[in-house]
Formats: C-alpha cells, sequence, structure tokens
C-alpha cells in the first residue's frame, strides 16, 4: 500500500485514486501529508493542554547525576514497555525534591506524544476539585476514565 493509500482513507475522499495524473498525485501526497502532521501537531497541543501539565518536563532533560539513587535504567524499561496498553500502576515514593514530579510529568508527556490522552493534577487540587463538584461521581468517573492519570 502506498502512502497516498493511506492518506487517501484517512481523509476519505470521494474521487478514486486510480482517476489522479502523476503530477496530481504527487501534490496530493505533499498536501495530504503536511496536513496529517498539522492534525497530529493540533491534538498534541490539545492534549497538553487538557492534562493539566503546568510545566513541560521531558526525561532528556531530568538530572540523572543529581541524586544516583533514582533507578535510571528501571525507569527508562518502563517507559520502553507496553505500559500504555496494559493496565499498570507505577508509584514513585521518596522525599521532596529527588525528581518525582519531573519523572511523572515526563511519563505523562511521552504518553501524549503518542496520542494518549493523561491527567496529571496534584492530590490538593484532586481534593479540592472534589469538594467542589456539584456532583462527585461523574468527576470521579471522569478521572476513572482517563488512560494515564497521575496523582502527584
Amino acid at each position: 500500500m502506498t502512502p497516498l493509500t493511506d492518506l487517501w482513507k484517512t481523509f476519505r475522499f470521494l474521487t478514486p485514486l486510480e482517476s489522479l495524473s502523476a503530477s496530481d498525485e504527487a501534490f496530493l501526497l505533499r498536501f495530504l501529508e503536511e496536513e496529517q502532521k498539522k492534525r497530529e501537531l493540533k491534538r498534541i497541543e490539545y492534549l497538553l493542554r487538557m492534562s493539566g501539565i503546568k510545566r513541560e518536563k521531558l526525561l532528556s532533560t531530568f538530572n540523572w547525576t543529581f541524586n544516583p539513587k533514582i533507578p535510571k535504567d528501571k525507569i527508562l524499561e518502563f517507559l520502553h514497555s507496553d505500559w500504555l496498553q496494559k493496565p499498570v500502576n507505577l508509584v514513585l515514593i521518596g522525599p521532596a525534591g529527588v525528581g518525582k514530579t519531573h519523572i511523572a510529568s515526563a511519563l505523562c508527556h511521552e504518553a501524549i506524544l503518542k496520542g494518549v490522552k493523561t491527567a496529571f493534577i496534584g492530590l490538593f487540587d484532586l481534593h479540592a476539585k472534589l469538594a467542589r463538584a456539584s456532583n462527585i461521581y461523574s468527576l470521579i468517573e471522569y478521572y476513572a476514565r482517563v488512560p494515564v492519570l497521575c496523582i502527584d
């Protein structure tokens, strides 16, 4: 299958692909690839806005030498596992200031880049939202349905 055939199905054109000339096909391939890239960027921006991540943190910017006790190999192994396909829990435990929030935020960011909806919320913010909620069950249901939920 050619890239244009895949894009043709994604954008659901009514005209058959075979009816296009070679120059039209080349133009449409470039155009549709750009359009698909723009849509993906827009989706990622939307997911980032909706996630609640206040500051974008990446594992590539994490200072692993700051605390050598942090198991870099285990965190990277987790990142490259199928954690987005299978339900899994990850608990980061440690004193304040060792990088738990940075790592959690970076994992959420990685999930967003893969197109997965995430929610990143502090425990106190979650408690406040639950206290103010007019319907506590709908709020709990919302957080229960988010594929990647990070409570900091």
